[in-house]
């Protein structure tokens, strides 16, 4: 019986390969940009500073850097998204030079 499903998986595996297994990674180089690139390593930053605090006080000032660089990278993230959907956008139209879904 085991040399059955042996024949099974060696088949399976001819026909339709192997994954590597777990979740790909996607990266959105479609969106993204130098402001993103700065605002995200400003966090990276923030974050390695809170992670090496060893004070009750400095880890709340470091928390408090590391919380507004967070909401500053997800606006600047936002905004570039924004930015390139709407330049898609405009540049989907008909014929006649109408826009779409604007």
């Amino acid at each position: 019986m085991r040399e059955y499903f042996i024949c099974i998986r060696r088949s399976a595996k001819e026909v339709l390969g192997v994954s590597k297994g777990g979740r790909e990674r996607r990266s959105g180089a479609w969106w993204w940009n130098e402001k993103v690139t700065e605002k995200i390593k400003e966090k990276q930053k923030a974050y390695a500073a809170l992670s090496s605090c060893t004070s009750e006080e400095e880890k709340r000032a470091s928390e408090v850097t590391y919380n507004v660089a967070t909401k500053l990278g997800k606006k600047v993230v936002a905004i570039a998204k924004n930015d390139v959907y709407e330049r898609i956008i405009s540049e989907i139209g008909d014929k006649e030079g109408r826009k779409i879904w604007v």
